[in-house]
């Protein structure tokens, strides 16, 4: 049962990450945060995020920015190892929280910042924070979107460039949780399946990916991360 609601879940995260470039683990969250303790849920997402974003930056490749990839290259092994390194020694208790927090500030961001471009210096800080929730839960996507939206040409630019950045911060963090934690990686060849359904969801997606409006997207977006937020608060009284 476990297994199909992490297909589900993920296939319907993923459709709509192919279409805009980021979202698929945050909507994938918000249901399975209902089913599932959160280590689960984060390994499974680093399973079915690592194979799905190589699968979009694959087939968006003619677009991939390597220019501005390699600008950020070193923060983002820091950053997303350090991250890594939080998930791989935190109790589910302590995750839970700090999840529970970046949802919250996602929320604030989509709903409120989402259009406002910040300074440099604020830039570099939203990269610092994005690769290390990238690195700790995979969905810092939002905030290195933010941080360096004005150096994508292009919608197919940022989303081909996006998802070879979440194949490189995957890597990093799976090579430090199987150092770390490695028993919490026994569990993926019985999920190893749901990819499939995934895979499909991405192949739809990305026929229509240019014919819907973001801007729904994001609202629909902002709603869920705030609501799982809630959620990953409320199973500390649990």
């Amino acid at each position: 049962m476990t297994a199909f609601l992490i297909a589900l879940f993920f296939a319907i995260g993923f459709f709509f990450e192919s279409i805009f470039g980021f979202g698929g683990g945050l909507i994938a969250y918000f249901f399975l945060s209902f089913f599932v303790d959160i280590k689960i849920m984060v390994i499974a997402g680093l399973y079915i995020g690592t194979l799905s974003s190589l699968y979009i930056a694959y087939g968006s490749r003619k677009f991939f920015d390597k220019k501005l990839f390699l600008k950020i290259m070193p923060i983002t092994i820091i950053f997303s190892i350090v991250g890594a390194l939080v998930f791989s020694i935190g109790n589910s208790k302590f995750l839970s929280i700090l999840l529970a927090i970046t949802l919250f500030l996602l929320a604030l961001k989509l709903s409120f910042f989402d259009k406002y471009r910040f300074p440099k210096i604020l830039q570099l800080k939203l990269l610092i924070l994005g690769t290390f929730i990238q690195g700790a839960f995979g969905v810092g996507g939002p905030f290195v979107v933010n941080a360096l939206y004005d150096k994508f040409s292009s919608k197919s630019v940022l989303r081909a460039t996006m998802a070879v950045f979440f194949v490189f911060c995957n890597i990093l963090r799976f090579i430090q949780i199987l150092i770390t934690n490695p028993s919490s990686l026994n569990f993926i060849p019985t999920i190893s399946w749901t990819i499939i359904p995934v895979l499909i969801a991405i192949y739809f997606g990305h026929l229509i990916h240019l014919k819907i409006k973001e801007q729904y997207f994001k609202r629909g977006i902002a709603i869920i991360t705030f609501l799982a937020s809630i959620n990953f608060f409320a199973k500390l009284f649990y």
